[in-house]
């Protein structure tokens, strides 16, 4: 099973920041489960929401750049923190701010708010991994074409 955990990607400001959006609905899977009759969405799922939009701003930069695809594997969680609970009818914003980029890892410092509140903070890291299989290549490049179809490109006069 796969879990997409950002519904869209809002902005892009390569070099710099990725902003994107979770809508939480009570049909999420999730809820059957946690908590019945207090249904909150997961700090894990936020934090995988996270990684998922960091690990996508890392991998789309690389495209730009017209490099090797290599997938961004979440290999390291620095001081995340959950400040309050996200229920269903939240949306949330996820951001993503580039600190470190090299060629074989980056780091990223991530929040999530919603209605302007803080829900999430922390640092992710990544390694960059070779992709060997092309068919899953094109899968990811499917996935991005539909998160990204009204994003916005920002300019930045030290992006890639």
């Amino acid at each position: 099973m796969r879990f997409h955990l950002v519904d869209r990607i809002d902005e892009i400001c390569y070099g710099s920041y990725i902003a994107g959006v979770k809508c939480i609905t009570l049909a999420d899977d999730v809820f059957n489960e946690h908590f019945p009759g207090y249904p909150i969405f997961p700090g894990s799922l936020i934090q995988e929401g996270l990684a998922q939009l960091a690990g996508s701003f890392f991998e789309l930069m690389r495209h730009k750049q017209n490099l090797p695809m290599k997938y961004s594997v979440l290999s390291i969680v620095n001081r995340m923190k959950f400040r309050k609970p996200a229920e269903p009818g939240d949306r949330l914003i996820y951001r993503a701010d580039v600190t470190i980029v090299r060629d074989e890892y980056g780091v990223a410092a991530v929040k999530a708010t919603c209605e302007g509140e803080l829900i999430a903070n922390g640092e992710l890291t990544f390694s960059f991994l070779d992709v060997p299989d092309n068919q899953l290549l094109e899968s990811r490049k499917t996935i991005y074409n539909i998160c990204m179809k009204n994003t916005r490109e920002i300019p930045n006069e030290n992006s890639v």
